[in-house]
């Protein structure tokens, strides 16, 4: 199981570590901790908003028609339901009641002057004769006769003749429709709209005897060809008649396409017409069957079941800022040392997102199962069913990955977000609340992993007490009584298995290190720690000085003594790269730094740093670790090699600048890497005591913590002044046992004892007293 999520746990990291460098620049705002922050509460807020908006959460049952009732649905609220048959009559209506659409031209005249002048044109200018008539007959688009081309021809297609059509034309149009027709019954009986296709305006008429058809406009062309030429001759007239009624195209012309969407507009004009069902009024029954009417009711009773729009947006916006405010809440409690992490990290935050929106998701997974367990079995009330819904599981999540101040905000949050998903405001979020903060303060540093079922028995109990109070608080002591005792019990333990289950997912994903963890890590069979003992004995007696130093201060001072002990364990694990070029790992006096230059000495000090970090990710040991190991030596100076460079003879050497010998931090941003900062400090420099009686290990102490913290290496971490001096004084006190002088026996004279005739002594007989005192 560990492997499969480290497997994947790192399958996940390399993927967004790949997306990360491939828009780097286009996510570079995202590194800012700030905008983090704001981006995870936001996303939060909406996630749970999106959860618990009523109409998300809220079931609706599929009916069809035909279908048997399986129960009574009543109306609880006055609704309306369309009457559809009403609604479709009155579309049929309103389309009925649109007039055909025509599109009249008022340009018509002008383009048919347009054509003619066109056509004259191209007939005047051609000189074969015998061409003419077919060039003005596609030209004009109609088919002359002889005598009509004789007559144009005989007055040369001139302006004059032009001129005298184009009045003919132009009054013939004057005020009046021409149209293809004829018109239908539903014309003449509702009128028609004319559109302006100039201007766009629209005329509704039912006059349509004033609009003549195209086989009817002979009489009112000829007489305004007879007013037009009333001196010429009547041949005249006759061949014009005969010309310009080819030419007559119609000025009014019908738009399908128009009056389509006229009849479209009409339908969707009509308001659904509704009626009213009343409160208490009985919808279907049991065994009923299901027609069209009641179908139209249920449907419309289920629409009608959340709250309207107005209430629906205040609902969402309110439970959005509410969720909102809570959840940066946490960030104000950042000072009072709640979280784990530095100020810099969002992951305890990001976390506790995560771990809210499971919680509501279990809990809205627990309401659709009692639902489905109430309908299987009716015998089991849903309401009783509900209690075994595991609605500690967040802030117990929260207690072991974080911590209980933490799991304490889980427990309200949660608590506040499940009464929007209940119809009893005050019970299950009051059963909520209590089970989830006895479990969280009982499953704090928990040390094995069987520890969380216990938790679960003990939260079975707690839900035991509480369902028995509740019942009380609401006058039913013994409505199913029995099985809610018993869905409580279930519940605690299903709490416990969900909670031991997804605690390693955390710990493996984001890095968490929890008591169980730390405890597995302080193992000082670790891999790590036997290559240790083999080749930097120095390197591993050194870490558990400094991890007994380090771990008394830590209870000292209210700090994760665990964390901080094993860390210490494991600060120094870089060295293992190089280990022969760090002093207390060197035999004899062969000192490898004695051949290098003072910068290159430095580096590879400095470089275990790096090297730690690298081992500790490749070993899991958890970002918190990995964060002490990287801070341990913050920013400060290697003075030994700082002060050799300087004597050195070598110009290029002495101009070396103080920051080329200082570790490249960060300094140490919670109290466990300080204490293993000052711990590594004072445990290696309590070495050079040639004297180390308690007053001058005292000296030493204070001397080396008051250096660091002139140094600006503790700015960015929450130890005080007051937790300085607790701490001195607990290293003082270790220290001191540790130095302390040891009695020195006196020598006992030698026995002789006879063998063989011979006088021997006793082994320790020439031994030094100090090699005899090792050896009792």
């Amino acid at each position: 199981m560990n492997n499969f999520l480290d497997s994947t746990s790192e399958k996940i990291l390399s993927f967004f570590r790949k997306r990360k460098e491939k828009h780097r620049f286009s996510f570079a705002v995202l590194n800012d901790v700030i905008v983090q922050r704001w981006v995870i509460a936001v996303l939060l807020s909406a996630g749970l908003t999106a959860l618990l908006a009523p109409q998300f959460y809220s079931s609706k049952p599929v009916y069809r028609h035909g279908m048997i009732v399986q129960e009574n649905v009543k109306a609880d609220r006055d609704f309306l339901v369309e009457d559809v048959q009403s609604t479709r009559l009155k579309q049929l209506e309103s389309a009925a009641a649109v007039r055909p659409v025509y599109d009249y031209d008022p340009e018509t005249a002008m383009t048919i002057r347009a054509k003619i002048k066109q056509s004259f044109a191209l007939a005047a200018g051609q000189r074969e004769t015998s061409q003419v008539k077919a060039l003005l007959d596609r030209s004009l688009g109609v088919t002359l006769s002889q005598e009509e081309f004789a007559y144009l021809s005989a007055h040369a297609f001139s302006d004059e003749l032009l001129q005298r059509f184009s009045r003919i034309i132009f009054a013939f149009y004057e005020n009046t429709f021409v149209t293809t027709g004829p018109f239908g019954n539903q014309e003449r009986e509702k009128g028609i709209t004319i559109v302006n296709t100039l201007t766009r305006t629209e005329e509704n008429t039912k006059e349509l005897s004033s609009i003549l058809l195209m086989k009817d406009i002979g009489p009112a062309l000829s007489k305004k060809i007879n007013a037009s030429m009333r001196n010429e001759q009547p041949e005249a007239r006759r061949v014009t008649f005969l010309f310009l009624k080819k030419m007559i195209a119609p000025n009014l012309t019908y738009n399908p396409k128009a009056t389509a969407q006229k009849i479209a507009s009409a339908r969707e004009s009509v308001k659904p017409v509704y009626f009213q069902v009343q409160k208490n009024e009985m919808i279907v029954r049991e065994g009923d069957k299901i027609g069209y009417p009641e179908l139209a009711k249920l449907e419309a009773f289920h629409k009608t079941a959340a709250v309207s729009n107005i209430s629906s947006l205040a609902v969402l916006a309110g439970i959005f800022c509410i969720v909102l405010f809570l959840t940066l809440l946490l960030y104000f409690w950042r000072t009072r040392n709640w979280l784990k992490t530095s100020p810099r990290s969002n992951v305890d935050f990001l976390v506790f997102a995560i771990v809210a929106l499971l919680q509501i998701l279990f809990v809205k997974a627990g309401i659709f199962i009692s639902v489905a367990v109430n309908r299987a079995f009716p015998s089991l009330p849903v309401d009783a069913c509900y209690f075994a819904i595991p609605f500690a599981m967040g802030a117990m999540i929260i207690a072991v990955l974080v911590n209980r101040n933490v799991a304490m905000i889980m427990s309200v949050l949660s608590s506040f977000l499940i009464s929007l998903l209940f119809e009893e405001k005050i019970l299950f979020p009051l059963f909520s609340f209590l089970g989830s903060v006895a479990a969280s303060y009982h499953v704090v540093n928990s040390r094995q992993r069987s520890t969380f079922l216990k938790v679960g028995v003990f939260l079975g109990v707690v839900n035991i007490a509480a369902i028995l109070s509740l019942n009380l608080l609401t006058g039913r002591l013994l409505d199913d009584l029995i099985l809610r005792l018993a869905m409580g019990l279930f519940g605690g333990i299903i709490t416990g298995i969900l909670v031991a289950g997804l605690t390693p997912v955390f710990e493996s994903l984001f890095g968490f290190i929890t008591y169980i963890k730390l405890l597995e890590l302080a193992n000082l069979n670790q891999p790590l720690f036997q290559k240790m003992i083999i080749e930097a004995p120095g390197t591993y007696h050194h870490s558990i000085i400094v991890a007994s130093l380090v771990e008394s201060a830590a209870e000292a001072i209210g700090a994760n003594a665990l964390l901080a002990k094993v860390s210490a364990y494991y600060h120094d694990i870089g060295k293992l790269a190089k280990p022969h070029y760090y002093i207390e790992n060197q035999t004899g006096y062969d000192n490898r730094h004695d051949k290098l230059s003072p910068k290159m000495s430095a580096l590879i000090i400095i470089s275990h740093v790096k090297e730690g970090c690298e081992l500790a990710m490749k070993a899991k040991l958890g970002q918190p670790i990995i964060n002490i190991i990287r801070e341990h030596h913050g920013t400060s100076l290697i003075s030994y090699f700082y002060d050799k460079a300087k004597k050195n003879k070598d110009e290029s050497i002495r101009s070396l600048t103080e920051s080329d010998f200082r570790y490249p931090g960060p300094k140490p941003q919670t109290k466990e890497a300080g204490l293993v900062m000052l711990g590594d400090v004072i445990e290696a420099s309590s070495r050079t005591l040639t004297n180390p009686t308690p007053a001058r290990i005292r000296s030493l102490v204070r001397e080396r913590i008051a250096r660091i913290y002139t140094d600006g290496q503790l700015d960015e971490c929450e130890l005080t002044l007051r937790n300085l001096n607790t701490i001195a004084e607990t290293f003082t006190r270790i220290l001191t046992g540790i130095f302390h002088h040891r009695v020195e026996y006196p020598e006992a004279p030698p026995k002789p004892k006879e063998t063989n005739g011979k006088r021997e002594v006793y082994e320790n007989s020439n031994r030094k007293p100090a090699e005899a005192d090792e050896n009792r």
